[in-house]
């Protein structure tokens, strides 16, 4: 019942729509940053546009296919064969979002590094930005080894981190990158004024 969970569906269009915002803040990030570190922002452009479309395709599946097609179907089958077949696709379903997701949480991993890297050589909140996208780089790419490479006795490690740092650190960032970004764009636009 899961398609008619208002709460749960609600939790799916956040992650539909939070990559498209993310996304765009980092096109400002980028536009900033490209001068000064040209090859780490294009492929760091790159890897967040992988994830961006890469979740936002994910979320699409679970909203539209998994709940307004199999849920309710599966629920509203008649047959046995009509329910399994349902019964399969909901369960298939599951396998089709982890696959999107080992390109969601790669693709992530690298965009987060390169942008840190770029970020490095800027002061002030750049310092911060830096070190922070450096280590949510790390953390993810770390949760795709355990994940996706076996490397499973990093588990207890990348856990704790993500439950004690990086859910709160994520969020935190993503409102320090916006006064960044505000910060750039006051100055450029104090900068043209004394030039007119």
């Amino acid at each position: 019942m899961l398609h008619s969970n208002t709460l749960y569906l609600s939790k799916l269009w956040v992650l539909f729509v939070h990559p498209q915002v993310n996304f765009i803040a980092f096109l400002g990030v980028a536009y900033l940053l490209y001068k000064k570190h040209q090859l780490l922002v294009i492929l760091g452009t790159l890897g967040l546009s992988v994830w961006a479309y890469t979740e936002m395709s994910q979320q699409a599946l679970l909203i539209d296919a998994l709940n307004q097609f199999w849920r309710p179907g599966y629920l509203e089958a008649t047959s046995s064969v009509d329910k399994e077949m349902y019964r399969s696709l909901i369960i298939g379903s599951s396998a089709l979002s982890d696959s999107k997701y080992f390109l969601v949480i790669y693709s992530f991993g690298l965009g987060s590094l390169l942008f840190g890297f770029a970020f490095n050589s800027e002061s002030g909140l750049g310092k911060l930005i830096s070190a922070s996208l450096i280590f949510i780089g790390i953390l993810s790419l770390g949760s795709f080894a355990r994940f996706y490479l076996g490397l499973t006795q990093i588990n207890e490690v990348v856990d704790w981190l993500y439950q004690q740092v990086y859910s709160y650190l994520q969020p935190a960032i993503r409102v320090v990158i916006g006064l960044w970004l505000l910060m750039k764009l006051k100055k450029e636009n104090s900068t043209r004024i004394e030039v007119t």
